[in-house]
């Protein structure tokens, strides 16, 4: 049977342009190296630096589904390296890697490498562990060449392991091979001198106890007191409708009336103290893309899907399905269609339920 063969290696992995990037998260002429000194491991705190909002993450291999000979797992995850992860004879789909980071990041794009043959992987998924179970996030298809290719997250979830399934290679019965994998993290903002809790401790203290505050939010029966400059420096929709002679600025009242209650109880507790809760839903989701609320989405989006039960799960996806062509909630809506159809008791509560 046919075989890797170590007489084929691949170049050295040089220095590559990152392919697919975000705009948003992108700039122009920047580049992630993986040539001397820029593989996993070097560079700051463990990660090699794109630019000022990605990095190269260090990978730990905690799953794996065995391999040939001596092309072992931990090859994948060496982008120096000229060796190869080869799967075991005859296994040449749904190959299931679980990476681990060092501690919870929004992965923003994928890169790997193979040989460009037969053996090659063409279609590849990605998912996120949310709780203890895992949402799948994305599947994509993969080119037959031997150079770096990059995929780009079009959802943020911030997650610590990372599932990344090999579906099926170019046509080879024999193996499926892969030779390197590189994980690219969106950065946090930091300065040296930033005392980063004082800042939720004054926010947290603020929703507590509701002092001196000077306008409300209403939802249906339920009154939500709050303070103008707070959801002002929180939303920009907020500012506009606050700082201007629009009716919520002068009555200092602001009405929601597309949503329930619990969701815009939870996305101001998220604006006073960043705090997603454990009950979140898509509701509240949908409410900080429409209030453009920074950070609410990406931290709020696995919550809410870890949520979905039998019995929310006609309402999240009608929530949902409104914004389906969305640019960001719609890979929000494709992960909830991927998790209703891997499961036969929300896909049935569903079709009741419709």
């Amino acid at each position: 049977p046919k075989v890797p063969s170590r007489h084929c290696r691949p170049a050295p992995v040089v220095r590559m342009q990152v392919l697919g990037a975000a705009p948003a998260r992108s700039r122009p002429g920047s580049t992630c190296g993986a040539g001397p000194g820029h593989g996993p491991g070097h560079g700051p705190d463990a990660t090699e630096i794109c630019d000022h909002q990605r990095a190269v993450a260090r990978l730990s291999i905690v799953h794996h589904p065995g391999h040939y000979m001596n092309h072992e797992a931990s090859h994948l995850i060496d982008a120096r390296s000229v060796e190869y992860w080869a799967s075991l004879p005859g296994q040449v789909r749904d190959q299931a890697f679980v990476f681990e980071l060092e501690q919870n990041h929004v992965v923003d794009i994928v890169e790997w490498k193979d040989r460009g043959d037969g053996m090659g992987v063409a279609r590849l998924s990605l998912e996120a562990q949310v709780g203890e179970a895992w949402q799948k996030l994305t599947t994509w298809n993969a080119l037959r060449i031997s150079e770096w290719q990059a995929h780009s997250m079009g959802m943020s979830l911030r997650s610590r392991q990372w599932r990344l399934t090999f579906i099926c290679n170019h046509g080879d019965e024999n193996h499926l091979v892969v030779q390197a994998v590189r994980v690219i993290i969106a950065l946090p903002h930091t300065s040296p001198a930033q005392n980063a809790g004082h800042l939720q401790r004054v926010t947290q203290q603020l929703w507590s106890t509701r002092l001196f505050t000077d306008v409300e939010v209403l939802c249906g029966e339920r009154h939500f007191p709050a303070h103008r400059a707070v959801l002002a420096a929180a939303s920009p929709v907020f500012a506009a409708m606050l700082g201007s002679d629009m009716c919520e600025g002068r009555a200092r009242e602001v009405r929601i009336l597309d949503a329930d209650e619990r969701a815009v109880h939870d996305m101001l507790e998220y604006i006073y103290t960043g705090t997603v809760s454990s009950g979140a839903g898509c509701g509240m989701v949908v409410l900080g893309h429409k209030y453009d609320i920074s950070g609410l989405v990406e931290y709020a989006a696995p919550v809410a899907l870890g949520n979905v039960t039998t019995e929310n799960v006609v309402n999240e996806v009608r929530t949902l399905r409104a914004h389906a062509d969305d640019k960001q909630l719609g890979p929000l809506f494709e992960a909830l269609q991927s998790k209703v159809r891997e499961n036969l008791q929300l896909l049935r509560a569903v079709l009741v339920g419709v």
